[in-house]
């Protein structure tokens, strides 16, 4: 086998509103690491999500600046990208049979996101990736004991069980859930499937051979009938349409170039016109400032007018206080009765019992009012005058204008308009390209797809073939479960022999829950969730492993997120001096360790690759110790610090933080 052989993930594409984001994968160990709340462990949930995941949970970064998401995987050699809506986990998946680059000219297959909503018309995605992974789709007992047991199909996820840990997988006891029943028996026979040692694996592998052979049947009869249609009507072939689609993009870029020296060509020959543009923003500006002018002359008018009434009200205000004093200022000597006793009353000197101005105070007071209005009748008259003659200066200038825009279209009919003419049909002669490439791409679609249904029959021959000679080899030499569970724990104990824990002893596979032991103890009975930590990711790559030596129904990927997680780096409970003191009383949070973790999964991939076989690992943490970090140079496919430092990347999303704060409520999906 080569390592073409099997899955492997090339690029996750984000495509966002603002611009896409990528991250790169490449065979091997790849690592993810950087600060908290950057989107590392949103990558891995991502590709999750895109091989089938019923949900994803996505940080605000994602969800605002994220339309949707496309994976590029290459299965046995051939290209693949899967691209799905991250906010609707129900809608169809489209698969693209393309690499990323070529996707504009295919059409893509849709496949159902779930298991439970596919049939025989309607695949799902895990029924696709089983199919092009070559593994047998069976049904697994929910009681494998029973003869009479109910069955359910067995789905991708199932598999991916062993494929991911994450971030509360990773230690702990409830890995692989455990505790739960129904799962657990699940899982125990997805593991006899991965291993080929199902009771009804030789079965499954005759129906599925039967079923195989049926669809080849089928895609043969569609392949020939398309490729008579097309034959009958003078479809172009895939080289002609190519040929065609290049021809017209040197012709776009010719036009293009036509344009782009038409407007040179305008820009040097309409000297007049600008000149002519340049008097009519004169004036247009004369005009600005008279129409200012004129109302700051309204303005003052108004004014004037107002303060000239008020003068005019204090002046006969005074006239009146004048009139007032000849008469209430008099000193009367007159006697008169009181009205109630009859008494008779003198009344003189009446005078003194008001404040009343005298005559010249008031006098002078007309006199500066009566001076004061002569002033503003004169300011209003000055005014009035202005206001005419902006008013008259305005009719003259807007009689420039009009004359000046006559003039300039009359310059562009006459050496403009031409230019605009050609432009015009230049840019006529464009749409018309467009909708030939439009056409020529829609075509180049059919015939790839004609291929692809080619691709698939070849495919399917293939398929059809190793699964022959897999079923006679299991005739021949059907695997015993004890050799596979012994097998198992031979490369667990290996792994934690090269991460040199205290106390190596007792390593193995359970033969009933087909967990691991470590020190004669079954995983969930472990205390120290440093040492669960080792084991839990040492249980996986030795799953993993196992493809070195036997064609397991598993893909050679393991994703792994917190790698660190309680090996004194991410303890499980701070305040919790129990658990600190397992930790150290197993040696787990000795840096060395997590040193060794890493150069446990490193040696892993080096041992896929001297065996010329595909192995892709994933992995994530926070930080890498120094010791580790000079040794990973080069594995890096992601390094996030959310302050830049050293220039580099904020996060998954790299350009939230110049996204205005008020514009991020307005980019939320709806």
């Amino acid at each position: 086998m080569n390592t073409s052989q099997g899955l492997l993930l090339k690029n996750l594409v984000l495509h966002g509103h603002r611009k896409d984001y990528r991250v790169p994968f490449y065979p091997g160990i790849n690592i993810i690491y950087g600060d908290a709340d950057t989107g590392k462990s949103s990558i891995l949930r991502l590709v999750y999500y895109l091989l089938g995941g019923k949900e994803i949970k996505l940080d605000k970064e994602i969800t605002s600046s994220v339309k949707y998401a496309t994976l590029e995987i290459h299965i046995n050699g051939h290209p693949y990208c899967i691209s799905r809506d991250i906010f609707n986990a129900s809608k169809d998946v489209d698969v693209y049979f393309c690499e990323l680059s070529k996707i504009s000219e295919t059409f893509p297959e849709k496949y159902k996101s779930s298991v439970s909503k596919g049939d025989d018309q309607n695949k799902s995605l895990s029924d696709f990736l089983l199919e092009v992974l070559e593994f047998p789709s069976v049904r697994l007992k929910q009681a494998p004991t029973k003869d009479s047991s109910e069955t359910a199909r067995l789905s991708f996820l199932d598999l991916f069980k062993f494929m991911y840990l994450d971030q509360d997988d990773v230690g702990s006891a409830n890995m692989l859930d455990i505790g739960n029943y129904v799962l657990e028996t699940k899982n125990r026979e997805v593991l006899k499937y991965i291993f080929n040692v199902l009771d009804s694996s030789i079965s499954e592998l005759e129906v599925e051979i039967s079923k195989k052979t049926h669809d080849k049947t089928q895609l043969i009869t569609q392949y020939t009938a398309i490729t008579t249609f097309l034959n009958q009507t003078e479809f172009k072939d895939t080289e002609a349409l190519d040929e065609e689609i290049n021809n017209i993009d040197l012709i776009k870029i010719e036009l293009k170039e036509q344009i782009s020296d038409l407007n040179k060509r305008m820009t040097s020959d309409n000297a007049l016109y600008e000149g002519l543009k340049e008097a009519l923003n004169t004036i247009s500006l004369k005009i600005e400032q008279q129409e200012d002018t004129k109302n700051s002359t309204l303005r003052n008018i108004e004014r004037f007018t107002r303060l000239l009434n008020e003068y005019q009200n204090d002046i006969e205000r005074i006239k009146a206080g004048l009139s007032a004093k000849e008469i209430i200022g008099r000193d009367i000597p007159e006697q008169t009765n009181c009205p109630i006793c009859e008494t008779s009353i003198e009344i003189q000197n009446l005078s003194e019992k008001f404040d009343i101005p005298s005559d010249t105070r008031l006098k002078n007071e007309l006199t500066s009012i009566t001076r004061r209005t002569k002033d503003l009748k004169q300011l209003i008259s000055e005014n009035r005058s202005d206001l005419e003659k902006a008013n008259n200066l305005l009719s003259a200038l807007y009689l420039e204008k009009n004359k000046a825009r006559e003039m300039i279209d009359d310059e562009l009919k006459s050496s403009i308009s031409p230019y605009l003419a050609e432009r015009d049909a230049i840019i006529s002669e464009l749409a018309q390209i467009d909708e030939r490439r439009g056409k020529a791409v829609h075509s180049l679609r059919v015939r790839n797809t004609q291929t692809g249904i080619a691709d698939q029959i070849g495919r399917l021959a293939g398929n059809i073939e190793n699964l022959k000679i897999k079923l006679d080899e299991l005739k021949k030499n059907s695997p015993s479960l004890d050799d596979v569970m012994k097998d198992l724990g031979i490369d667990l104990n290996n792994f934690i022999k090269d991460v040199k824990i205290k106390n190596h002893y007792g390593v193995g596979i359970d033969n009933k829950t087909f967990f691991p032991v470590v020190r004669d103890t079954e995983y969930r009975k472990i205390n120290s969730g440093g040492l669960r930590t080792i084991v839990s990711i040492g249980y996986l790559t030795s799953i993993l492993s196992q493809k070195l030596r036997k064609d397991t129904n598993l893909p050679g990927l393991l994703m792994v997120d917190t790698v660190g997680k309680f090996l004194g780096k991410t303890p499980e409970n701070p305040e919790s001096d129990q658990l600190a003191t397992l930790n150290d009383a197993d040696g787990v949070a000795d840096p060395e360790k997590y040193k060794n973790l890493f150069e446990a999964l490193i040696k892993t991939a080096e041992k896929f690759d001297e065996n010329n076989k595909l192995c892709q690992i994933i992995l994530v943490d926070n930080d890498i110790p120094q010791n580790v970090a000079f040794e990973i140079q080069g594995l890096e496919i992601a390094h996030y610090r959310s302050n830049g430092v050293n220039g580099l990347p904020t996060g998954l999303i790299d350009d939230w933080d110049s996204v205005d704060t008020n514009n991020r409520s307005q980019t939320q999906p709806e």
